[in-house]
């Protein structure tokens, strides 16, 4: 994947970037949000798979992202196919309905028999505390290995960022130029923006983010040769 990671993503002298600006290649932005609160996460129960609606409430608790919202136009619109996720795309963006597209890869992490099961009731099972310590080699009983939903994830980015071709808002392939910007829009769950956050940004490791219900997060990518370069950016964008 050409986005980097780890200590090999380092930042490049000033001047440099100045004197190589003309190679700088694509940019996207990604908005990455969680979708509003349900019950199980007001009772601090574990949700992955399990398909859920968000509180009564949820219009009054998204009102303020739907008006960061309200003007802005977007090139890509991906949701996680769970209904909690699709609740909170209509509540903030109904204008992107039409042009959404569902993705299962975009779904939080699978608990399997940990699902609607807290902390306090798990704290003594020692394969979850093994879990806890090591959830890179430890899978809750009937859920989803780490290795399984980082290759998800991992797919996700390699189709929707990695590649310079692209398909434009009317379905046709084409080639960005040099300074093209493309504005994205991801609704999904916790776990998945802090996977996201950690392949895209130097030094950011998986706990390294929170990330609250209804929470949006700014990414900006910019393209230079064979790498993407990420930053974390304000939102909504300054000026909005």
């Amino acid at each position: 994947m050409a986005i980097k990671t780890g200590k090999q993503h380092q930042a490049e002298p000033s001047a440099a970037l100045v004197g190589e600006s003309e190679q700088l290649g694509p940019q996207r932005s990604l908005v990455l949000i969680r979708h509003g609160t349900t019950s199980w996460n007001v009772e601090k129960k574990y949700l992955g798979h399990t398909d859920i609606a968000l509180l009564p409430d949820a219009n009054e608790e998204l009102a303020i992202l739907r008006e960061q919202c309200r003007d802005l136009t977007w090139d890509a619109v991906y949701c996680s196919d769970l209904l909690r996720c699709r609740q909170t795309l209509a509540h903030i963006a109904p204008q992107a309905a039409s042009e959404v597209k569902l993705d299962r890869r975009l779904r939080e992490n699978d608990f399997g028999e940990w699902e609607g099961l807290t902390y306090e009731q798990l704290k003594h099972n020692p394969i979850y505390r093994s879990w806890i310590d090591h959830p890179q080699e430890v899978t809750p009983p009937g859920g989803e290995a780490w290795s399984s939903f980082a290759e998800r994830m991992d797919s996700f980015l390699d189709e929707h960022l990695s590649l310079d071709e692209t398909v434009s808002p009317a379905g046709e392939n084409y080639k960005p130029g040099p300074r093209t910007a493309q504005r994205i829009l991801i609704v999904t769950h916790g776990g998945v923006i802090r996977y996201m956050l950690s392949r895209l940004l130097d030094g950011v490791g998986f706990w390294d983010t929170h990330v609250i219900p209804g929470q949006a997060i700014q990414v900006h990518l910019q393209k230079q040769g064979e790498r993407w370069l990420g930053r974390r950016g304000a939102f909504p964008p300054i000026g909005l």
